[in-house]
């Protein structure tokens, strides 16, 4: 396939062919510039993992042959330093400290895993000479974590949304919650979860967990059930959610099932939960099929769809968006920052940047003040309320 033609297609369906990205002078320099990309490539997390990965493929294939990456009077090829977390926090936290010690400044991206980011986490906050973007991993970043940006949703906004929804259903007294043990941010939210549950006016009955990767949820469910619930909430990645909603329904609950969990329907068909899906709603950062059809920015969704497709001959999956977007953010820090070396030079660009400043931003990311991209280095969007309907989620609305 003939990629750069490809490229053309897609910058002018999703409007930003950037000048920042056009093909340097014949005077200008062409150098390397590397960035780490620390992915969960196997283990449990592997099937956002690899489409994480591969959105930021995309993005630099993008850029590079848009020409490069335009910083002062140098234009840089990007090149990328994948390295695989295998979905375990001690195998993130080696890569990490492996690249730390060459002795220079480092970019990365990447960052599924709440466990692993957690745990590089303490490393890397106060460094100097080091820039994460966290296009994974639902904890919640502040200006005090001064390496990390988190162009992706906040666990917090799940747990409100998560709550709102809920209390808007009719006849929702009481609530059971199964919660991914390894995930740190829904952890974390667990106190706040419940608070809110309680000044809404509902009980929670059965409160259980299981950890990543897991395959029976058959004793913690059963614990659930014995409380009668209205509506389970469950809170995990894609692929062990759909195996629970499969088996609650195996042990005979018809009732309302609510994740956050970016389920798609690659998870659903590996866990047969097909029939299971009844009644079950999940509210996530919409993904590239609920912006085409549920209208918001459509048309560069549909772009970028085509052109991961088109690359990599699937769908892309729950955090596609954010790591091209995320990935673009750095991007263009780097060119406004004129340098690739000096960190602070970086952040501080990142600190202001806005969301009209990167219109490879294809989520519907909510401006803050003064339309910054970041607040306390966190990113915030609007979610979408899907359903499975004839073997595809479809969205039923938007919570902004």
């Amino acid at each position: 396939m003939n990629y750069m033609k490809s490229f053309r297609h897609f910058a002018i369906a999703a409007g930003f062919a950037a000048a920042t990205l056009a093909s340097a002078g014949t005077a200008a320099a062409q150098e390397t510039l590397t960035i780490y990309d620390l992915e969960s490539l196997t283990g449990p997390g592997q099937t956002v993992g690899v489409a994480q990965a591969n959105a930021v493929k995309l993005a630099v294939e993008h850029i590079n042959e848009a020409g490069g990456l335009k910083v002062g009077d140098t234009t840089y090829t990007v090149e990328l330093d994948t390295h695989d977390d295998r979905s375990q926090a001690t195998a993130g936290v080696t890569a990490v400290q492996k690249m730390i010690s060459y002795g220079k400044p480092v970019l990365m991206v990447g960052s599924l895993s709440s466990a692993v980011t957690g745990a590089y986490l303490p490393i890397v906050r106060e460094r100097e000479d080091f820039i994460s973007i966290v296009m994974g991993a639902a904890l919640f970043f502040t200006e005090e974590d001064k390496a990390i940006y988190h162009p992706r949703v906040a666990v917090a906004q799940y747990t409100e949304s998560t709550v709102t929804f809920i209390k808007g259903q009719e006849g929702i007294k009481r609530v059971g919650v199964l919660t991914d043990n390894k995930h740190g941010g829904f952890v974390q939210q667990t106190p706040r979860l419940k608070e809110l549950f309680g000044e809404a006016g509902m009980e929670v009955v059965g409160e259980e967990e299981f950890s990543f990767g897991a395959t029976q949820f058959g004793p913690q469910l059963t614990a659930i059930l014995r409380g009668n619930p209205d509506v389970i909430n469950i809170r995990g990645y894609g692929s062990d959610v759909a195996r629970a909603i499969k088996q609650a329904r195996d042990l005979g609950y018809t009732g309302l099932i609510v994740s956050s969990s970016g389920i798609v329907a690659k998870d659903v068909i590996e866990a047969q939960a097909d029939a299971a899906m009844t009644n079950a709603r999940d509210l996530f950062v919409p993904l590239a099929g609920d912006l085409i059809e549920g209208g918001r920015n459509a048309e560069k969704a549909k772009a970028f769809a085509d052109a991961y497709k088109a690359k990599f001959g699937e769908e892309s999956g729950a955090t596609s968006l954010s790591a091209y977007g995320g990935f673009f953010i750095l991007a263009r820090a780097i060119e406004k920052a004129g340098t690739v070396d000096d960190i602070p030079a970086i952040r501080k660009v990142l600190d202001d940047i806005t969301v009209a400043e990167v219109s490879e931003i294809i989520e519907p990311m909510i401006p803050q003040e003064g339309g910054r991209a970041f607040r306390e280095h966190q990113s915030y969007f609007a979610l979408v309320v899907r359903e499975w309907r004839d073997g595809r989620f479809v969205p039923v609305g938007f919570v902004d």
